[in-house]
């Protein structure tokens, strides 16, 4: 039996080639796409191909400047229309006090549009800082014309909670045509609240709504007649509460609780 010929390195190349055409020009077809693709990319980040030559600041700004915000911008955007950052930049302006949120977005041929929301402070919280109506808290820098706003305080984490319970006194004794200037929740959990007359008022720990509303019901027979000598009321009691007057003080309790 004659002995099969082995073919030649060259025939064997031959055979590999034509056996497998279809896959190794697809391959190539992929690597030049790939290639095409990344010099395509390369091109248009370029940013002297296309620079961003506006950068434009939309909103309604009451505590910020214009021009101070463009200088915050000037170094991030040296990347060119299809190069800039965009998330990076709405990083850069969320992370300042007075941006509650902020859009950054391309605007064809050349303008980098940012669009911002600023905070808007509706409580003091704490020494320094303020909350928006979503109960978030930031510290601005500076707070031009931010004068008669309640102040809040609490532990960290209970912004909300403070907020809503302020808003909730708040309503409830502007009936009896009381404004709320302070309202504390201590370390203890327990609640103090100061009114625009000076007058004190103790809620404590549990029951802040039934005891408020005691306040409301006693209002005309007890304090109304007697609101410049009124100081304090402690209504930390099960059944009634503790006045102290100006001049002097009257206890009305039945068991604290």
């Amino acid at each position: 039996m004659p002995k099969t010929r082995r073919p030649s390195p060259q025939q064997a190349l031959v055979a590999f080639v034509q056996a497998h055409f279809n896959s190794l020009t697809g391959l190539l077809l992929l690597a030049l796409l790939a290639i095409s693709v990344m010099q395509g990319a390369e091109w248009l980040q370029d940013p002297y191909r296309f620079p961003l030559r506006v950068v434009e600041i939309e909103g309604e700004l009451r505590y910020l400047q214009r021009e101070p915000l463009q200088q915050v911008l000037a170094p991030h955007i040296d990347g060119g229309f299809f190069g800039v950052d965009v998330a990076g930049i709405r990083a850069v302006v969320e992370g300042l006090p007075w941006v509650h949120l902020a859009r950054v977005q391309r605007v064809w041929p050349d303008i980098l549009s940012v669009s911002i929301q600023e905070q808007d402070p509706i409580a003091r919280w704490g020494e320094d800082g303020f909350l928006n109506r979503h109960g978030e808290s930031f510290v601005p820098g500076h707070t031009p014309g931010l004068t008669g706003l309640p102040r809040l305080s609490g532990p960290a984490g209970h912004e909300e909670t403070v907020l809503k319970q302020y808003q909730a006194i708040d309503k409830t004794l502007a009936s009896l045509g009381m404004q709320v200037t302070r309202v504390e929740l201590d370390q203890r959990r327990a609640w103090h609240v100061e009114l625009a007359s000076g007058v004190q008022l103790e809620l404590g720990r549990t029951d802040t709504y039934r005891r408020l509303q005691r306040f409301v019901r006693n209002y005309q027979d007890v304090f109304a007649l007697r609101l410049d000598e009124l100081q304090r009321v402690d209504l930390r009691y099960s059944n009634g509460f503790s006045v102290d007057w100006r001049q002097a003080s009257t206890t009305a309790k039945e068991g604290k609780g």
